[in-house]
């Protein structure tokens, strides 16, 4: 493992969507000679000391040989995935990427950890003003301001990050954050590697 300041914190890959936009599983695209999932996997095993996946389907992942956490209330989406995951976890801070993000910038990841001192979670903010809950940094603390606001039907992560202290961290030069959610976006993905 990497020196790294993320060695004390978990890394949870969101694994449990369906993939309806893209029309197939987004964890078994094949990103070079590696699946996507095994790929996030490979690159964070090097930087963290643990790694999680959140996932319904645990079987499909047993090959990985990592804890695989299911949601605790099926059907709630993303902010389910999330706090069921962040109540698995071992450590207090904790870097979460949904799958269908194929880079992992591991300079932003570190300059992103370095902000949690005074808050609950980190969040990049693109130039164009997008936030990205599902490539930030969480804390225990918002397990509890998650469920509250899923008890009160919000199910949107952005919308329950509100009810949190949050560091919005603004992008400038780092790469930005690109989504695999449809087949175009893969395909695009594919011919810049």
């Amino acid at each position: 493992m990497n020196a790294s300041p993320c060695n004390s914190c978990t890394a949870i890959i969101l694994a449990g969507g369906s993939g309806k936009r893209m029309g197939k599983d987004k964890r078994f695209l094949k990103v070079g000679n590696e699946q996507l999932l095994d790929r996030q996997v490979r690159i964070l095993k090097q930087y963290f000391g643990d790694v999680l996946i959140s996932a319904n389907d645990p079987e499909k992942l047993a090959y990985l040989n990592l804890p695989v956490v299911k949601d605790e209330h099926q059907g709630r989406g993303p902010l389910e995935g999330l706090t069921s995951v962040l109540s698995a976890s071992r450590t207090e801070y904790n870097f979460v990427v949904a799958v269908d993000i194929p880079t992992i910038d591991m300079t932003l990841v570190e300059k992103m950890r370095s902000h949690l001192d005074h808050v609950s979670a980190v969040v990049p903010i693109c130039i164009d003003g997008r936030q990205q809950p599902l490539f930030a940094f969480y804390s225990k603390n918002c397990i509890p301001i998650f469920r509250s606001a899923m008890d009160d039907g919000e199910y949107a992560i952005h919308k329950a990050l509100k009810k949190c202290p949050v560091y919005f961290f603004p992008m400038k030069d780092e790469t930005p954050l690109m989504n695999l959610n449809r087949k175009e976006d893969y395909e695009s993905y594919l011919r810049e590697q």
